[in-house]
């Protein structure tokens, strides 16, 4: 049977459950209700040989020596790095729990006999952990009032007024996760990209699938709204060879469906069809022009050919026909861009 302790931490505004395992420390997160701080706490531990005489064995009871010998065999290996020592914290709640009278002292004592060489370390950063859980604590209906992103930025600000630069090492995990996790979502598109055998609904469908599997729940997730996740998949170009493929009537009713499955609604969707025809006219315009304009640059001089392109191009833009020639003096030429159906 695996051993474990069980504990509660408050971090970023919620409280998480941390199991603590025999072999190694094995962290699973569960969010709860703020105020749920106070649990079921529970203590298995094998029964494993401890030094009594060594340690003094009148100081010790049978739960400091069983909560000594768990600490050795959790801990022994990676003590050393800051995010271990921060863990610790759920150990040091989980006795407060027991007893709350002697437990500071109790943890003060047996985090001085197992990492004796590391115990300073670990009280400073237990210290200051506790310091940004307060904080969080006070400012928790402040930061749920923020954006996801400026939640994010708060918390990570007083990380590092806290921590310095050992913020970034006690919260590695958290960014190691977030960088997996945008590997992967970006293999996803790499694979959609050139996927052109499957249905734009399964494309589609794969798309939040991976953002569900990769995201959900975290800061990008929060942060992903159907504008974004729209621009990205009309971008594929998967997506847009399908999209040209298809007559313009049956694109527009398919650009609207996949908009439809994004969460538009449907006031959203028929405004949105409507700037798409705007879209098209511009670009077949555009198409028109830049067609008549290189017959006239083959047939044409060049002093001839600057007064018709003038003239060419107040035929087709107008009022924008002066924004048309700086572009092209400066070699950017907007109908030449690639055309993406659903963003330009």
């Amino acid at each position: 049977m695996k051993k474990s302790i069980i504990g509660l931490v408050v971090v970023a505004g919620s409280v998480t459950v941390y199991q603590l395992s025999v072999n190694s420390m094995d962290i699973a997160n569960t969010s709860l209700e703020p105020e749920s701080i106070l649990g079921n706490y529970s203590l298995e531990v094998p029964v494993q040989a401890v030094n009594e005489t060594e340690l003094g064995a009148s100081e010790y009871d049978d739960f400091d020596l069983q909560i000594l010998a768990q600490l050795r065999a959790d801990y022994k290996e990676n003590i050393a790095e800051l995010k271990v020592q921060a863990s610790l914290l759920t150990v040091k709640r989980y006795i407060l729990e027991k007893y709350p009278e002697s437990g500071e002292e109790r943890f003060t004592r047996l985090v001085l006999a197992a990492f004796p060489e590391f115990a300073e370390s670990i009280f400073r950063v237990i210290e200051g952990l506790e310091r940004y859980q307060n904080w969080v604590s006070e400012e928790y209906l402040y930061l749920e009032e923020l954006s996801p992103l400026a939640k994010n930025g708060m918390l990570w600000e007083k990380r590092r007024e806290i921590f310095g630069s050992d913020a970034e090492l006690i919260w590695q995990d958290e960014k190691d996760n977030l960088n997996q996790s945008k590997l992967r979502m970006q293999e996803v598109f790499h694979q959609l990209d050139q996927s052109n055998e499957t249905s734009l609904d399964e494309k589609l469908f794969q798309l939040r699938s991976a953002i569900d599997e990769n995201l959900a729940g975290s800061v990008q997730d929060a942060a992903l709204s159907e504008g974004v996740i729209s621009r990205a998949f009309f971008n594929l170009s998967s997506v847009q060879k399908g999209l040209s493929e298809m007559p313009a009537e049956e694109r527009q009713i398919e650009i609207d469906n996949i908009r439809r499955q994004l969460g538009y609604s449907e006031e959203q969707i028929e405004t949105l069809a409507a700037k798409d025809q705007e879209r098209e006219a511009r670009w077949q315009t555009g198409y028109a022009y830049m067609a008549e304009r290189a017959e006239l640059v083959a047939s044409l001089d060049a002093e001839q050919l600057d007064e018709s392109l003038a003239e060419l191009r107040q035929k087709y833009f107008e009022h924008e026909a002066v924004t048309i020639q700086r572009e092209e003096e400066m070699d950017f030429w907007r109908f030449n861009r690639p055309r993406k159906f659903g963003n330009n």
